[in-house]
This record gives structure tokens, C-alpha cells and sequence, in this order.
């Protein structure tokens, strides 16, 4: 299992490469994606939890490029994470709370 960041606020001009540079300072990482249409956006995946806790430590809020980028966990994990579960679907006849 690996552990999503988002990187947002970041500089135009980071590449991929500068990106896995920075964050491999803290562990290994599973993959790097760069946004570029639009640009301003990242996503980093990190093998073990420590060192993604780490890059969020270390990275957030500092300057990378022109720009001073903000790290976060990712609220999903993209196109192949599991749909949410509970009872506060919505579904097709509109019921907040999975009720009839």
C-alpha cells in the first residue's frame, strides 16, 4: 500500500525530476506525477507512511521554485481507490443517509 501526497501551489517550472529530488531526501517514493494542463499541482506516492509524514514535515510550506508549496495526505487515492463506504451515499433517489 502506498500513501498519497498532494503538492499544491507549486511552481510552474518544477519538473518531475526536481520534484522526486526533493522528496526522495525522505524515503523512497512508489511515483512522482507533475500536473501540466493545468500545471500548479503534484501528486508524490511513498512506500512507508514515516517517510511520507516526514515530506509533509519537511516540505510544507516552504519555497520550491518561485513558490512557496503546500503538502498534504490526498483525500483519495485516484482512479483505483476503493469507493467510499457508510450510509451517506445519496444514490439515485436522493437519500442522504442511506435510508428508504
Amino acid at each position: 500500500m502506498t500513501h498519497r501526497l498532494y503538492f499544491g501551489n507549486l511552481d510552474v517550472n518544477i519538473t518531475q525530476q526536481d520534484l522526486e529530488d526533493e522528496c526522495k531526501r525522505f524515503g523512497r517514493t512508489a511515483s512522482v506525477w507533475v500536473a501540466r494542463s493545468p500545471p500548479g499541482f503534484a501528486f508524490v506516492e511513498y512506500e512507508d507512511i514515516r517517510d511520507a509524514e516526514d515530506c509533509v514535515r519537511g516540505l510544507n510550506d516552504t519555497r520550491l521554485g518561485a513558490q512557496r508549496v503546500r503538502v498534504e495526505f490526498a483525500r483519495n487515492k485516484g482512479k483505483n481507490s476503493a469507493p467510499p463506504s457508510g450510509g451517506y451515499g445519496g444514490g439515485r433517489d436522493g437519500g442522504g443517509y442511506g435510508g428508504p
